[in-house]
């Protein structure tokens, strides 16, 4: 719930729920614990507090590596060292801290096409840095990476993803590469909504 709500917009509920969770559950396996803290993070990052973000971030790791070894539950096997890098770029695009985020995609590998949607989102998270950085070719190739990824995928969510990064893009809005995207991202969600 947490996580729905962050991505709706309503990120002070957001907080409220992942701290619920994280404080009533003081007995979690730490897998699920540090998700939790990890939604938290996500959310601060999206009320521009930054110093919450990193302690959120920094407190999910502690518990990711606590859950190494431990039996965790099938359903978070999802939350990995990987999944971290992914949502702290993510947490600090959104914050608008340009050599955080590219020092957290350099902590580890692309997620391979094994998680997909994982790389297609840090593909198009890299994609709004690059372009909030005024690099607008490496903005582009990876943005299109990332949409032939969703479409793959079929990802109505990952469209969400492509246009939050197409915002980032507004500077160049008449370039004819930026105008050929953005037809693309529309016809690709217009192609997924009627699937």
């Amino acid at each position: 719930m947490a996580m729905q709500s962050m991505m709706r917009g309503f990120t002070s509920e957001a907080i409220d729920m992942a701290q619920g969770a994280f404080q009533r559950g003081r007995g979690l396996n730490p897998r699920v614990a540090g998700f939790a803290k990890l939604i938290e993070a996500r959310a601060h990052a999206r009320a521009s507090d930054g110093r919450a973000t990193s302690a959120c971030i920094a407190e999910a790791e502690r518990l990711q590596e606590r859950a190494e070894g431990t039996g965790s539950p099938a359903w978070i096997g999802f939350f990995t060292q990987q999944k971290i890098i992914t949502d702290a770029a993510e947490a600090f695009r959104d914050l608008g801290n340009h050599r955080a985020t590219f020092a957290w995609n350099a902590a580890g590998p692309m997620p391979s096409d094994a998680f997909i949607r994982s790389r297609s989102v840090r593909l198009s998270v890299l994609a709004s840095t690059h372009a909030q950085n005024g690099d607008l070719d490496q903005s582009l190739r990876l943005g299109r990476e990332s949409l032939a990824l969703f479409t793959r995928l079929g990802s109505l969510r990952g469209m969400e993803y492509l246009r939050v990064y197409g915002r980032s893009l507004e500077p160049w809005r008449r370039d004819a590469q930026v105008v050929a995207f953005s037809t693309d991202v529309r016809r690709a969600a217009r192609s997924l909504a009627a699937a």
